[in-house]
């Protein structure tokens, strides 16, 4: 008599339960929707602004990158003030300009001259709702320890679903309408996922205990730093990381512009986006962690060999192992920021964070674009992944003769 094996699934289900454990911790889910609808504008914004500036302004692509790229200094510049912001004052407070900028800047942006766009595109980054920032660091605080990496790494998988969402919402409103009210509607959107994290207030801080003495708005203690190891160590991964993804992403478009292969651009990206969304989800149920300066060298070596493919299939094939480690390492940098700065002080140190990611993803097209005119297409992948590999070993040369164990009372 024969036993039939056992079905896959539920052993499949029973791999995947620490993510079931994590959307059970109260507020978590809801946490996840709002701030995934949140992140959905900020995505939107990009290729709005990019069709606006080229069709209604009638001017070049390098005007309109310029126009992202004023926008993307002023979420760099801001980032770390935002999160002192909310530290010192509270979320509610920090969201109130937020919603104000939003609702101004988009109301009036899609009717201004292209010198008023990008006055007004530096004050909307700047002021933009800090809604990456705020999931992450309540995640840090609802979850317990023992789940943050599950809970990041869930959050990261995320990410890139509103990654998917956004360009392509933003491109179907500004073709079915127009640019001017695909800006319009990139601007409520904002103005409703600032005003949704206003209302739902998630906790930044754990309860005090019992008797503790907590005075609202006081600053934290001295003792409490934030430029600690772990948060160095974090940036310089999370700045790598993204100038590589950033750099790959270029590449690819230039890849298959130039083999005349453009109408599948979208389905690598997705498929790029596919990989990491995988790698998101496998490394949040791993029994160990993975240092994130080890991702960055996976990541790296597995975008070198980008340059040696040709054709939209092979070049999906290629982001798709690459992508397995994009999700993986900003999740394991924004762990390492959790365990390693106090709560008091978690705001600044995650604008911290989010402004070397902003900075590596500002800095990684133009350098492609560079490699790529002087040397050929196919070049940037084996530059930037490179640099990922060699940035990711001498982080991990520095992280070894350093003690990341947190000093906390």
């Amino acid at each position: 008599m024969s036993t039939a094996p056992p079905r896959p699934g539920p052993r499949l289900l029973r791999a995947f339960g620490p993510y079931r454990d994590v959307l059970a911790v109260r507020g978590v889910l809801v946490l996840e929707l709002v701030g995934s609808l949140g992140r959905v504008p900020a995505f939107m914004a990009g290729i709005v602004c990019i069709l606006h500036v080229v069709q209604h302004l009638g001017m070049g692509y390098g005007a309109a990158g310029l126009v992202g790229a004023v926008a993307t200094v002023g979420t760099a510049v801001s980032s770390p003030w935002r999160g002192w912001v909310v530290d010192r004052y509270g979320l509610r407070r920090a969201l109130v300009p937020s919603i104000v900028a939003q609702a101004v800047c988009w109301s009036i942006a899609p009717f201004l001259p292209y010198q008023g766009l990008l006055v007004t595109a530096f004050v909307a980054g700047a002021l933009g709702p800090p809604v990456f920032t705020v999931v992450r660091q309540s995640l840090a605080v609802v979850v317990p320890a023992d789940r943050r990496r599950t809970a990041f790494s869930l959050d990261a998988v995320l990410v890139e679903f509103s990654y998917m969402v956004g360009p392509a919402a933003g491109t179907a409103v500004a073709l079915a309408w127009s640019t001017t009210a695909a800006m319009v509607v990139v601007g409520v959107c904002q103005c409703l996922a600032a005003v949704a994290m206003f209302v739902l207030d998630p906790p930044l801080r754990s309860e005090p205990a019992a008797g503790a003495d907590a005075v609202p708005g006081a600053a934290p203690p001295q003792r409490h730093a934030v430029w600690t190891s772990a948060l160095l160590l974090a940036m310089a991964c999370a700045f790598t990381a993204d100038l590589v993804l950033s750099a790959t992403d270029l590449g690819v478009v230039a890849q298959l512009r130039e083999e005349g292969q453009v109408r599948w651009t979208g389905l690598v990206l997705a498929v790029w986006a596919a990989g990491s969304v995988v790698g998101g989800l496998v490394h949040g149920v791993l029994p160990r962690p993975v240092p994130p300066w080890l991702l960055v060298v996976c990541l790296g070596l597995a975008t070198t060999p980008l340059a040696l493919l040709s054709g939209p299939v092979a070049l999906a094939v290629g982001t798709f192992v690459a992508g397995l480690f994009c999700a993986p390492v900003i999740s394991a940098t924004v762990d390492l920021v959790a365990h390693g700065v106090h709560e008091s002080v978690r705001g600044r140190a995650m604008g911290w964070h989010a402004a070397a990611t902003t900075v590596g993803a500002a800095l990684g097209a133009p350098l492609a674009g560079a490699v790529s005119d002087a040397a050929g297409v196919g070049t940037p992948f084996l530059v930037v992944g490179a640099l990922g590999a060699v940035g990711g070993a001498a982080t991990a040369v520095v992280a070894a003769r350093t003690d990341l164990r947190p000093r906390f009372p």
